[in-house]
């Protein structure tokens, strides 16, 4: 079985762009902040990821509120999406951020979207934890494309099954 290796997007616009131990390339993704080579544009919507610090999430949350739900709406068109926040739910209780929102209201919004939309949360702690999941969740991504594909030439009989090895059929 050839491994494929996936190609992590970094959107053009990211300012401080995460550090990964995969390919990585600048491309312009059509939202969020990290995408996966042939799957994060429209013609393709599988794959996309929007990156928030403490201080960006509350933002976002707060008087940047419009906008950011404008931007949820377009990630829900994409099969995977996902917020990796790079901090932990103890600094958002404990109000470690510059701005007026509640912690509640920030929690709440956060599962609201979970809920509603099917968009993933995930607290990363730090950039390298956020690079290090969406290391995670390209890989994982990428590994369900390809047993998709061998699954479809008759390769492995289900969806969790090792690959079968070759026969003189084959």
């Amino acid at each position: 079985m050839t491994e494929y290796r996936p190609i992590i997007l970094i959107d053009t616009r990211e300012q401080l762009p995460l550090t990964f131990r995969c390919e990585s390339r600048r491309e312009t993704l059509p939202v969020g902040d990290y995408g996966l080579e042939s799957f994060s544009d429209w013609t393709c919507p599988r794959f996309i990821v929007e990156r928030k610090s403490l201080d960006d999430l509350c933002q976002s949350l707060g008087r940047g509120r419009r906008r950011f739900m404008r931007e949820i709406e377009k990630m829900r068109q994409f099969s995977f999406a996902a917020i990796v926040i790079e901090g932990v739910p103890e600094q958002i209780e404990l109000a470690q951020y510059r701005s007026r929102i509640p912690p509640t209201s920030v929690f709440g919004t956060l599962d609201a979207i979970a809920v509603r939309t099917g968009i993933h949360v995930c607290w990363c702690g730090s950039p390298d934890g956020a690079a290090r999941q969406i290391e995670s969740y390209a890989r994982q991504f990428q590994g369900g494309v390809e047993r998709d594909y061998l699954r479809l030439i008759g390769r492995i009989d289900s969806k969790w099954a090792k690959p079968r090895k070759a026969t003189h059929h084959d």
